[in-house]
């Protein structure tokens, strides 16, 4: 798959096989995510990565009843930011860092055929103080985005043309 039908392609799956990930589709999946730009390259993010079931879940009851997916995911991999890397502590800059990170793992999964959907935790504090208190993180180390991972069972795969017109405006608004 080339990189714009892998971008164009990509769907949010919530249902998955029992196929395992294999640990070089991890690593893939992983280097992609570092490998996107970052605020003066400080790359803030930290990846919480888990493939056993019982930390699945614990996770999935952290983050709240819309992370249901993790219970069955084959992968989950938790995006955190550093708060003490992003760039000149600013508000911002971490979270767009690790938006871009989230997005090329996603990315990189449906170009290997791996689905995922992003699960929603920054901004909701609830949600990522309840994450960072289950896995014992300092406090200026922020879960931002709860990502889960499988082959879909639903395997179709479409292009996709969400372009809308009325959306893009030229040399004005």
């Amino acid at each position: 798959m080339n990189g714009i039908e892998t971008i164009l392609s990509r769907k949010s799956v919530r249902e998955f096989s029992d196929r395992e990930i294999s640990k070089a589709d991890i690593k893939t999946i992983l280097t992609a995510g570092m490998s996107g730009p970052t605020a003066v390259n400080m790359r803030p993010f930290e990846f919480i990565v888990t493939q056993k079931t019982s930390i699945l879940k614990k996770i999935s009851e952290a983050n709240g009843p819309y992370s249901a997916p993790l219970m069955k995911a084959k992968l989950g991999i938790l995006v955190c930011g550093d708060t003490d890397k992003g760039y000149l502590g600013k508000e911002g800059y971490w979270q767009i860092d690790c938006a871009i990170a989230a997005q090329n793992m996603i990315l990189a999964a449906n170009a290997l055929g791996i689905g995922s959907v992003w699960l929603g935790t920054y901004p909701e504090k609830a949600k990522y103080s309840a994450l960072q208190k289950l896995f014992s993180l300092k406090s200026n180390v922020i879960p931002f985005a709860t990502l889960a991972f499988g082959y879909p069972l639903d395997n179709t795969s479409e292009i996709r043309d969400l372009y809308e017109v009325e959306k893009v405006h030229t040399d004005k608004w």
